[in-house]
């Protein structure tokens, strides 16, 4: 089986100030609880794949951005989990696709890619699947799905850059001159 992205799984909503959350997330099934509790507050990307389903969650925090990756069975149970976050460091997830039955392409900044392989058990000591995450240095010159997420992210970029460049050129009011402000007195 190869990977088929879906949209079945919601996290739950916490309530509160977001300092007060708790680092897991009740877990929804079409919208049902599922019993499972993962890390994250947000669904980025979910899939279903050759060991289950793949959820790749984040915390929905701007400046120290983080992804989280669990691996589910079919009853919902977490095989396997990994993340890529350091510390004062963010990782906002630009896209990802599908290399093979067992691994994720993942693109992050300009020209940063990692893959997540699920990594099958083996041996009397590893009954379980494991994910593994490793930093992808050349995709971006030998996946043309790269080259083009890299040249997508560039045309976004530089299209925030031109609407901000529009705003930073509007001439602000001055309050005190009676336009759009207080009047003078």
């Amino acid at each position: 089986m190869d990977w088929a992205s879906q949209q079945r799984f919601l996290l739950a909503k916490h309530e509160g100030p977001y300092e007060r959350w708790p680092v897991k997330t009740a877990l929804l099934c079409d919208g049902l609880p599922t019993g499972t509790q993962i890390e994250g507050y947000v669904i980025e990307a979910q899939y279903r794949c050759v060991a289950g389903h793949l959820l790749i969650t984040s915390f929905d925090c701007p400046y120290e951005e983080a992804n989280r990756f669990a691996l589910l069975d079919e009853r919902f149970q977490v095989l396997a989990t990994t993340e890529l976050r350091v510390p004062y460091g963010s990782f906002l997830l630009n896209a990802h696709w599908p290399l093979d039955a067992h691994t994720l392409r993942l693109h992050y900044e300009i020209r940063r890619f990692f893959r997540l392989r699920i990594v099958s058990p083996g041996g009397p000591l590893r009954r379980r699947p494991r994910l593994e995450l490793v930093r992808d240095e050349h995709a971006w010159t030998d996946d043309p799905r790269a080259a083009v997420a890299v040249r997508d992210l560039e045309d976004r970029l530089a299209a925030l850059r031109a609407e901000l460049s529009l705003i930073d050129a509007v001439s602000l009011a001055d309050p005190a001159d009676g336009v759009g402000g207080t009047p003078r007195s």
